[in-house]
């Protein structure tokens, strides 16, 4: 479970908890989505939108349980802040915290307990690893599960996986998604040998640590010589990115 917060006077919140569901703050409804922040954010937005203010509560939030309509976007300083396009359910909420104001009148905020998923074990629900070399022996392992006539990958992530955010890199994503396309069409090509023309990768949320990131891939188009793919990366339920490339078969 991965937790993002939310800022939010007393009052509006407990029209939240009768209306069932928590439609935003002005400033949220004027901008279209729900503000949250991050563990890593929260400072910062607590003393440039909250300093003075009283009867404020603090909001603890279950990303996972909020699906699409969660967005990781560019805000403050070009970080990545995430955006909630829709009511926020109550079911969602794990926690709700009063706020003191200190004597230099800037938010206390609390000690954020470290909220991570349980580690995912790949083997003991029916995965198998995949023989790799080059980057992804180095990053891996990659693991495979058949679905059907559908073969599945994943990764686990790990902290070696993690950039300075905490959350898992964007090139590791990239690579891994590279991957499973590339192989997925050389399954479809008859083995024959390939080569990445175009990767397109559009990052929808974070990864933490200890979470299983499955890539769901499939053939758009089939032709003699180029492969056209698209796929997306899933932990559980909550896609976290998306690609679609095309891939070269060498030598038709």
């Amino acid at each position: 479970m991965r937790l993002i917060y939310k800022i939010c006077p007393e009052e509006l919140w407990r029209a939240a908890e009768r209306e069932g569901e928590f439609a935003g703050a002005p400033v949220d409804v004027q901008d279209g989505f729900i503000h949250f922040s991050t563990a890593g954010q929260l400072a910062g937005t607590a003393q440039k939108h909250f300093a003075g203010q009283r009867d404020l509560l603090l909001i603890s939030v279950d990303e996972g349980t909020l699906g699409d309509a969660l967005r990781y976007e560019p805000s403050r300083g070009g970080d990545l802040f995430p955006h909630l396009y829709g009511p926020m359910p109550l079911k969602a909420v794990r926690k709700v915290q009063k706020l003191e104001l200190g004597s230099d009148g800037h938010v206390i905020l609390p000690q954020l307990e470290r909220e991570t998923a349980s580690p995912f074990d790949p083997a003991a629900n029916g995965w198998t690893t995949r023989p790799d070399t080059g980057l992804m022996g180095l990053v891996g392992p990659i693991w495979m599960k058949d679905e059907g006539d559908a073969r599945r990958y994943g990764f686990l992530a790990e902290a070696r996986h993690l950039n300075h955010g905490g959350v898992v890199h964007g090139g590791m994503l990239m690579a891994f998604a590279d991957q499973a396309l590339g192989v997925t069409a050389s399954r479809a090509n008859g083995g024959r040998r390939q080569v990445t023309v175009q990767l397109d990768t559009h990052f929808l949320a974070t990864v933490g640590d200890g979470e299983f990131v499955v890539a769901h891939c499939e053939i758009v188009r089939l032709a003699r010589s180029m492969i056209f793919m698209r796929c997306a990366l899933k932990v559980g339920d909550r896609a976290v990115a998306t690609a679609s490339g095309v891939w070269k078969v060498l030598g038709a």
